[in-house]
């Protein structure tokens, strides 16, 4: 037998055997019944539920089979009971694959595969079935089948593990391929197919499999259409920097090759791992005005290809350019406009002319115009529109009504503050009629000295931070007063309260993270399990001690993100660059688990080697 070839053990003979023996003594059973309960008004009992998976009692030809068709080819998988197809557009795929897919038929207890187009001579196959074939009844499982063939002499017997992750989470991703690449030019992961490839399961986890003694370029991609190629607009795609050179040979006694259910977490997370791979969405690197939108009357938007568009010039028709504010994101790929004059009304129809370096049919960035037209989906001005509702109800707010919002917990305060998101730019703030007030647990009230900053990311949005300690168990009131803010539409704000009260310090762990092996700008967050929400936040630029107070019981994470150029974000990677995201990882305890449960009233205190975390 070649290594990888299928081998029906006695156990399978021993499920088959029970079965039979089970349908005689269930046969009997309901004979004996009949005879003694004829008067019976009862229906009778459906016999106890099947939960075996289907049994593979044979293959024509033999798995691993030499000399394979290249044309009208086909393979036949005989099982115990009749089974049916599930997803097999999705499930079932060829390595290497073909633009066609494989046709699959289910005749009886047989499913029948066959080719529709030529195969490659001298090439070793694998057909990979997934999760697609069930049974027909109870639609139990059968494992994750693999088919071995080759269309030459000898069959290609080594092969590769691995594990994906999406880079900024760095959680697992599923059903996505792997391919590996003799060739080693710059562009095959856009216009050839893998000559080996595998995809992930719920674990991230893959193995390649039927790999040659030789070096291949490894990627990853998110394929989405299930073209088999990598499409950079919209699919997420990762790649190893250095080439892979495959060495370990295929064979049943391999942990990698074993079967493993993924919901058994354990074993599914001991599987051996060969590399790591960090997917991420590229950066696009043609310029052109991807999307513009006005979604309110006096507010309009532009969404750029590319980061860093270059404008020459640019400006509304009729509208004079101090009246309009032009702000930018951090990545200079989206423009947003405030029409800040209120003095008259703004016309339903806007014409805006734009000089900026758009990408030629060549690749190169060439000036170029444009026109955009901006109209308005409503009829009537915001402020007209809210004085005709506010007549006819006195419950609607009046018409030049700032509608600020103030976010803040107890849990957070010390890290964040208070956080103001307001629906345009200021133009106007009072701090005077800003008050925050503190009150401890026997009553005693203090006025407390605050920073109210913008967020350099959002003109939109700013922060009120105490400067003084937070103290545990009190209670923070921040009062607002009426007009204490007008925007850039000349609203104002009404008079708002916000109390947080911070919980009292016996619940409430705390982490002390004694940080060293600095070398750049980082940023140390904790987050909750599944990295989608950050509790605390960091930014580090020399070796010192951190702290993390007010932390409720539960699991949590740390994620140290590299962020070498200090600009705030996670700078995405690219292909053809070889340029991989910045690295995000997480701290691993001395166990060298990532996962952290404080309970009531600890303290933790931990030292992190940077140094150590990123290599």
């Amino acid at each position: 037998m070649y290594p990888g070839a299928i081998f029906l053990t006695s156990m399978k003979t021993l499920t088959m055997n029970y079965r039979v023996f089970s349908i005689i003594i269930i046969t009997a059973a309901i004979t004996l019944a009949a005879a003694s309960c004829a008067n019976t008004s009862a229906p009778p009992s459906g016999g106890p539920r099947d939960t075996l998976s289907p049994v593979l009692l044979k293959v024509i030809p033999d798995s691993n089979i030499v000399g394979f068709p290249l044309e009208k080819g086909s393979i036949e998988l005989k099982f115990d009971e009749f089974v049916i197809l599930k997803e097999p557009a999705k499930n079932i795929f060829l390595s290497p694959p073909q633009k066609k897919r494989v046709e699959t038929k289910i005749r009886g207890k047989s499913l029948f595969i066959s080719f529709p187009e030529k195969l490659d001579s001298g090439i070793t196959y694998s057909l990979h079935f997934g999760t697609s074939v069930t049974d027909n009844n109870e639609g139990n499982q059968f494992y994750p089948y693999v088919f071995s063939f080759s269309t030459g002499k000898e069959i290609d017997t080594l092969m590769m593990s691995g594990i994906v992750m999406d880079s900024r989470t760095l959680l697992p991703l599923e059903n996505v391929t792997v391919g590996f690449y003799s060739d080693l030019s710059d562009s095959v992961i856009y216009n050839s197919f893998p000559n080996a490839m595998a995809k992930s399961d719920k674990w991230g986890y893959f193995v390649v499999r039927n790999l040659k003694p030789i070096k291949y370029q490894v990627f990853a991609f998110k394929d989405d259409n299930g073209n088999n190629l990598f499409d950079p607009d919209n699919e997420l795609v990762a790649f190893l920097d250095s080439l892979a050179l495959p060495v370990k040979v295929m064979s049943k006694q391999r942990p990698e090759l074993i079967y493993v259910d993924v919901k058994d977490t354990s074993n599914a997370l001991a599987r051996p791992v060969d590399s790591e791979m960090h997917m991420f969405t590229e950066e696009s690197t043609v310029q052109y005005i991807r999307d513009s939108k006005r979604p309110e009357r006096r507010l309009c938007y532009i969404k750029f290809g590319a980061p860093g568009v270059i404008i020459d010039s640019m400006g509304f028709r009729r509208l004079d350019s101090s009246s309009v504010l032009k702000t930018f994101n951090i990545a200079r790929d989206s423009l947003s406009l405030w029409i800040a004059d209120t003095l008259y009304r703004v016309p339903d129809t806007l014409f805006f002319d734009i000089n900026y370096y758009k990408t030629d049919t060549l690749g190169k960035l060439v000036l170029e115009r444009e026109e955009i037209k901006f109209i308005s989906k409503t009829e009537r001005n915001l402020s007209q529109r809210r004085r005709e509702e506010a007549s006819k109800n006195t419950n609607q707010p009046r018409a030049d009504l700032l509608n600020l919002k103030i976010e803040a917990s107890g849990d957070m305060i010390e890290q964040v503050g208070y956080v103001f998101d307001f629906p345009a730019p200021l133009a106007h703030m009072s701090l005077d009629s800003v008050i925050l007030e503190s009150k401890s647990p026997r009553g005693v009230k203090n006025i407390e000295k605050y920073r109210f900053y913008i967020d350099t990311l959002d003109p939109t949005r700013y922060f009120l931070r105490p400067e003084t300690e937070i103290q545990k168990g009190y209670d923070y009131k921040l009062s607002v007063k009426k007009a204490a803010f007008k925007d850039i539409y000349l609203f104002t704000n009404d008079s708002i309260e916000s109390i947080v009260s911070l919980p009292n310090s016996d619940r409430l762990a705390s982490l002390v993270l004694k940080i060293s092996g600095t070398g750049g700008s980082y940023l140390v967050e904790l987050t909750n399990q599944t990295r989608d929400k950050v509790f605390r936040s960091h930014r580090i630029v020399s070796d010192t001690t951190v702290m993390f107070p007010f932390i409720k019981p539960g699991k949590y994470n740390i994620r140290i993100t590299e962020d070498l150029n200090a600009n705030g974000v996670i700078d995405t990677g690219s292909v053809l660059r070889r340029k991989q995201p910045e690295k995000v990882r997480l701290y691993t305890l001395p166990g060298g688990s990532p996962l952290i449960e404080f309970k009531e009233g600890m303290e933790l205190i931990q030292n992190m080697d940077l140094k150590e975390v990123l290599k």
